[in-house]
């Protein structure tokens, strides 16, 4: 039996991608266009940044200062060596590590809270209540889900994510969850599938060769799981998708 860590095995996967979930700048950058415009002083919040994909695209789209938070080092050194390299300096960008169940800011300290493919970790209705505290009033999030696009998938489908994420919505019920939650949902949009495929997928399935020559046998479990997901998306094309959920804070 092997003595590696799946979880070890998993993170020098996503280490190895441009990207860590479904995503492009084109979707933040449609996202963000749909929100009223941001002053130079505001405060935005990107929680479960990863290696940063999503944190320079809305360093790119705005002046205001961005704070990007993960709870994995490894990630926050990736993404820490890229602001070095293109001299973004620490009054447009900081980085903390914190868990994203108990964030470590203040009430209303933020206009704009921010998360592409992370929300999922502690779940779409608890993840938005949570982070609710540190919006101004008013203020807004913008998150992307893994969404039921059909009320009727595939048994294939709906035996994986039953198992893998028991808890994914269909666009309706997100919606009516945000609204419970305390926000006026703006806008969906549903992520196209070159958004999974250009910039996660395809990488990943070169990562996985290149993972299967370093570690073999040992890695096996992980690399066949990442296998069937990607699997599952290319049998079931349009019966789910990352969708981005544009809210404002109600009060």
């Amino acid at each position: 039996m092997s003595d590696l860590d799946p979880f070890k095995i998993f993170l020098d996967l996503q280490l190895g991608l441009p990207r860590n979930g479904p995503g492009s700048r084109r979707a933040t950058e449609a996202a963000f266009s749909l929100l009223p415009p941001l002053s130079d002083n505001a405060r935005v919040l990107d929680v479960g940044c990863g290696q940063g994909a999503s944190t320079f695209e809305l360093l790119r789209l705005t002046k205001a200062p961005v704070t990007a938070v993960d709870l994995y080092e490894p990630f926050l050194e990736k993404l820490n060596a890229r602001a070095s390299r293109e001299g973004i300096g620490d009054e447009r960008l900081v980085i903390r590590r914190a868990d994203m169940e108990a964030l470590p800011f203040h009430e209303g300290e933020f206009d704009l809270i921010w998360s592409e493919g992370a929300i999922y970790l502690v779940g779409f209705a608890k993840g938005l209540k949570l982070w609710r505290r540190f919006l101004k009033p008013g203020g807004h999030v913008a998150v992307t889900e893994c969404t039921w696009l059909t009320d009727n998938p595939s048994e294939e489908a709906r035996s994986f994510w039953d198992a893998a994420y028991p808890a994914m919505g269909t666009i309706a019920s997100n919606a009516a969850a945000a609204e419970r939650a305390g926000y006026e949902v703006m806008a969906t949009q549903v992520l196209p599938p070159e958004d999974w495929w250009d910039e996660y997928y395809t990488p990943m399935r070169k990562r996985i060769v290149e993972m299967r020559g370093i570690y073999g046998e040992d890695a096996e479990s992980v690399l066949a799981n990442e296998e069937a997901e990607i699997a599952i998306f290319e049998n079931n094309p349009g019966q789910y998708s990352y969708v981005f959920y544009v809210m404002r804070r109600k009060d």
